[in-house]
């Protein structure tokens, strides 16, 4: 397909979107969806095709909520819609939506998926997930955004941005193959180990753009900083030698200088022991801290075997597409790559994290696969896929408005593609290609069912968690030499009772193993409790800086029952309704899934979890047995379930079922399972 007027035309859409427009007028959003729309059906026009056809307002409805806010919406939800007779509901609608706590809830999912966000690692972990969900419910542009990751230093208590990096210790190739991938699209990792076999990628350029991360360490200079602080401060002044008469022998001058010798290596003795003595109360920063080296450079691997170098040689960072820094300062390479990878001037960075959002709303990409791209790529709307980049650096890069902008095009209201596009092949849009809900989808619509009234805002209680560690990590870097002299201390017998406590659990259980004899065996488990007692209180005292259970909450009383999927810890646990469904185990970008399992029918069958209905706490089944005519319980469950009401055949057909409890559990139950449910239709 070949690209008319391309330039031209761009560059007056270009000139409709005011500077760092944030948020878009009703008119501006509506106006650049209309465009979208123009460029889409000019395209299917020259093609021949038609656009699908529009869907009714239920089926609206149900996309609408599932698409924006990841999850359906409750039947009062759904009658407020049916009963508004605006014109124009359907755009403010999607408006509304765009503005809720549930769209920041669904995009930091999506966000969290691609970046491989894991709030179990170490302490930074959680920080990294409170700041992204932060940095996202506050509309922070993606390239700034990508900016603070790809350029973070120091601790992630003053920093959590550096949970970015963190996320793959000691695996920095790793971590810049993932980073080429989900912001430039680009699959280079093969190139790490040999050249490219399917593009034009050297070994030796690989390591050339990866060099401009190869100067960081994982360790704390705040606590390089304080150790040597403390050291110098309580080792005392520096003895003043007394200076020699004049003129001195030669024998007096050696003297002297052994003696300041002497006294200097005393010093450093000292300065060393201090530093030994506290540095156990700071074991884990180096865990949870990166440090840039601008001495440290990258080498190539010692089996390095191509021509154009020799093994183990340094390595000079170079980009090898878009533009080519110069002169760059070894103290701020990945100040520079950062910039450059995040630039409106890079080839890649606007296109994919549009093509990447579009393939989000849409189920399919207008360049597929979405983070395999060329210098030869060609997308299947090429003048679309331009306007989304005109339009995503008219935002700001601001994607809820650039979001809100596809939402609002008539495309997102046409018919699903029922046949799935075949794979690396250009695909014109008739309409969005029907897509399963994913995982987190599911988990926070059966919140919806089983709880009526969902709360979409964020659970503060991970950023106070996070806020608490902080404020001890700021107590123990401003502390006073003696209080950290004595707290070591303290850490250090507390080391001492962990270890002893450690040896008499792993005594107990041996002879509990061996011990047959009942009363014996019950005393043996107390003493066995005693100490697992004795271990725990040991190892919280062993660790003067701490993060209770990873999310800080107890799961007696805890909110996590009625939280969205966006506040649960991550990975989310094997054997959870999320993970059956296909939810991110967060090892590789966007690795979750939505393939159809026999597992998860039975979990929709017969799992307790997904009783909507038996279940005495579930808001369906409270309105249902509160309701007393059969087709008032079969209006509510459609409404629950498929956000419409039931056609006259369905009523007819299931109102007997709605008569009785045992069958109308059953009905309820085989709905879940249906493709109307399942799907985003």
């Amino acid at each position: 397909m070949k690209i008319s007027c391309s330039l031209i035309t761009l560059t007056l859409l270009a000139a409709s979107f005011p500077a760092a427009a944030k948020p878009l007028s009703n008119q501006e959003a509506r106006q650049a969806a209309a465009k979208i729309d123009s460029l889409v059906g000019a395209d299917l026009k020259q093609a021949k095709l038609e656009p699908n056809g529009l869907i009714d307002d239920a089926t609206f409805l149900r996309r609408a909520y599932l698409g924006i806010i990841g999850r359906i919406p409750s039947e009062k939800e759904a009658r407020a819609f049916f009963a508004d007779a605006t014109p124009d509901k359907r755009a403010e609608l999607v408006d509304q939506l765009v503005a809720s706590p549930g769209f920041d809830s669904h995009l930091f999912n999506w966000a969290a998926d691609l970046l491989r966000v894991q709030t179990r690692q170490e302490q930074f972990g959680l920080g990294w997930h409170v700041w992204l969900r932060q940095s996202l419910a506050e509309d922070k542009p993606w390239d700034d955004l990508v900016i603070e990751m790809l350029g973070s230093t120091g601790h992630a208590a003053s920093n959590p941005a550096v949970g970015y990096y963190l996320r793959d210790r000691n695996m920095q190739l790793d971590n810049f193959s993932n980073t080429m991938q989900v912001f430039l699209g680009r699959q280079i990792g093969c190139a790490q180990c040999h050249d490219h076999p399917f593009d034009d990628w050297t070994q030796y350029e690989y390591y050339e753009m990866a060099a401009f991360g190869g100067g960081f360490n994982y360790r704390s200079q705040e606590v390089i900083d304080l150790v040597n602080r403390v050291s110098n401060e309580l080792r005392g002044p520096d003895e003043k030698l007394r200076p020699m008469a004049k003129p001195a022998s030669k024998e007096q001058r050696q003297k002297a200088a052994a003696l300041a010798r002497k006294k200097q290596r005393e010093r450093q003795n000292k300065s060393r022991s201090i530093a030994n003595q506290i540095r156990p109360v700071f074991k884990d920063f180096n865990k949870n801290s990166i440090f840039d080296n601008p001495r440290q450079e990258l080498r190539l691997p010692e089996d390095y075997q191509y021509n154009d170098a020799k093994p183990n040689e340094v390595v000079a960072p170079r980009t090898l597409f878009g533009q080519q820094l110069q002169e760059i300062d070894s103290a701020n390479r990945r100040d520079s790559f950062a910039t450059w990878v995040a630039s409106p001037d890079n080839p890649y960075f606007t296109k994919v994290i549009a093509n990447r959002l579009w393939a989000r709303t849409f189920g399919h990409g207008l360049h597929d696969p979405i983070d395999d791209w060329s210098s030869d790529s060609e997308p299947a709307h090429p003048e679309v896929l331009a306007y989304l980049e005109t339009t995503m650096q008219g935002v700001d890069y601001d994607l809820r408005q650039f979001l809100r902008v596809l939402f609002l095009t008539k495309t997102f209201q046409r018919e699903c593609e029922v046949d799935e596009p075949a794979p690396g092949v250009p695909h014109l849009v008739r309409g969005p290609t029907l897509q399963r809900m994913s995982a987190e989808q599911l988990y926070d619509s059966f919140l919806v069912l089983t709880r009526g009234e969902v709360n979409d805002k964020q659970v503060t209680t991970h950023a106070e968690k996070w806020n608490a560690y902080r404020n001890q990590i700021a107590d123990l870097l401003n502390a006073e030499s003696r209080d950290l002299i004595i707290l070591a201390e303290s850490t250090r017998q507390a080391e001492e009772r962990f270890r002893e406590a450690q040896a008499e659990v792993r005594r107990i259980q041996k002879e509990l193993s061996s011990t047959t004899n009942p009363a014996d065996r019950k005393r043996v488990q107390v003493a066995y409790q005693e100490a697992r007692e004795k271990q725990n209180v040991a190892n919280r005292d062993r660790n003067p800086v701490q993060m209770n259970n990873m999310m800080g909450m107890n799961q007696k009383n805890s909110t996590r029952s009625t939280s969205r999927a966006s506040e649960q810890p991550a990975p989310f646990n094997p054997g959870t309704l999320i993970r059956e469904f296909g939810g991110s185990d967060r090892a590789t970008p966007s690795s979750s899934d939505t393939t159809a399992t026999v597992p998860q029918a039975l979990a929709l069958l017969n799992d307790p979890k997904t009783d909507i209905v038996g279940n005495r706490k579930s808001f369906l089944g409270k309105k249902l047995n509160s309701l007393e005519s059969p087709r008032d319980r079969l209006e509510a469950v459609f409404l629950a379930l498929y956000s419409r009401l039931p056609s006259s055949a369905e009523f007819e057909r299931f109102t007997p079922l709605a008569s009785d409890p045992t069958t109308l559990r059953d009905l309820t139950r085989a709905m879940l399972t249906s493709n109307q449910f399942i799907f985003v239709q």
